[in-house]
């Protein structure tokens, strides 16, 4: 066994993939590399442990084609580190400059879908079972403190998951930057720093730069453990909740078995569904969005909040459109939740064509 195993480093990391269940023996690992002292302090805590656990290591790094020769270099850099240490390595190029100008997003959100999908893939085609990450505690307590100020709820300070799906792993998550950085010291290893983390265009990086340091020299210097500790105490009381809302998704569905759910339709009992706690109700009409969108993105708690007036106020009959081709009808008993063809506002076209076309009919009849 590695002598670096018996770093207080090592065994802290350790404790994480045993506390959250992270890893067995034998298990495959891709491993996502940036090059930066994060995802390469991941890789030097696993070839400490692939012995004891008898680890197959791989090495996944996409180039994000954001940064010119700079994101060329990262990757040489990353290359010939997994050949150093004798370990499989996958490379990929993105145009995530182009894919976030098509699908309407911010440079990081496609950037971090291009990643996974990449991971994904690439772990599914080379038989790995596991894809681990570099986050850190101070990637969870900045993530927390941003979505605290653009008005998320719960879900949202939940922070980042440990395990995510039982498939990505997060060992570090429990850690500290200057702990991971006094760790390569200790070892002499080298990393490439990215210089687009200091660029204040970025939301994040004004958190981590500006706001945290001030959070910590005025008020907490433990800030970043105290948002940490908040989100494993509000993830684990989602996950409570969400099973209540599951439970009682089930009760107040209609007409549909299990295996029908989220196809294109959901429909709910109004009358059973007002019997129960308003946060539950909230959660209800998440799930059943989320079944037949297939996500939550751009649904916001007043598109919640106007499914509650639609079915407390309106009259039968009224309709509610949100995000995603989602339409949501009401009539005396039951709420559908559906997921149209057609953009919305040609089907309302199409409709009003059917109406005016009924009308005239009926008029000449007459």
């Amino acid at each position: 066994m590695s002598l670096i195993c018996q770093d207080p480093f090592v065994r802290e990391v350790e404790a994480t993939l045993f506390q959250f269940a992270m890893i067995q023996k034998k298990e495959a690992l891709l491993v996502g590399v940036s090059g930066g002292p994060d995802s390469v302090a991941l890789v030097r805590v696993l070839l400490s442990l692939q012995e004891k656990y008898d680890l197959t290591l791989g090495i996944a790094h996409l180039n994000h084609g954001l940064r010119g020769e700079a994101s060329n270099s990262d990757e040489r850099f990353v290359k010939n580190m997994a050949q150093g240490f004798g370990l499989v390595f996958f490379q990929e190029k993105a145009q995530v400059r182009l894919m976030a100008k098509e699908q309407g997003l911010s440079l990081e959100e496609a950037g971090r879908n291009a990643r996974y999908e990449f991971f994904r893939k690439t772990a599914q085609a080379q038989g790995f079972s596991k894809i681990a990450t570099g986050h850190t505690q101070d990637d969870n307590a900045e993530l927390v403190l941003m979505n605290l100020l653009r008005g998320s709820g719960p879900r949202g300070l939940r922070g980042i998951p440990p395990v995510r799906e039982n498939r990505v792993i997060r060992p570090l998550i429990q850690m500290p930057k200057s702990r991971i950085l006094e760790f390569l010291a200790t070892l002499d290893q080298a990393f490439v720093l990215d210089l687009s983390n200091t660029d204040p265009a970025y939301v994040r990086n004004k958190i981590r730069h500006d706001l945290i340091p001030h959070l910590e020299q005025a008020f907490n210097p433990e800030i970043k453990s105290c948002l940490d500790r908040l989100s494993r105490i509000i993830w684990q009381e989602e996950a409570f909740l969400e099973d209540q809302a599951r439970q009682v998704f089930q009760a107040c569905t209609q007409g549909q078995g299990e295996k029908d759910l989220g196809k294109n339709q959901i429909i709910l009992s109004m009358e059973k569904l007002v019997l129960h706690h308003p946060a539950l109700v909230n959660r209800v009409l998440r799930q059943a969005i989320a079944r037949v969108k297939k996500d939550l993105r751009q649904i916001t708690h007043t598109h919640i909040q106007d499914i509650l007036t639609l079915m407390d106020r309106s009259e039968t009959g009224k309709s509610l459109d949100l995000p995603g081709q989602i339409r949501v009808y009401k009539n005396r008993e039951f709420l559908y939740i559906k997921k149209e063809d057609m953009a919305l506002r040609e089907l309302g076209r199409n409709q009003k064509k059917f109406r005016q076309n009924v009308k005239e009919k009926s008029q000449e009849k007459t």
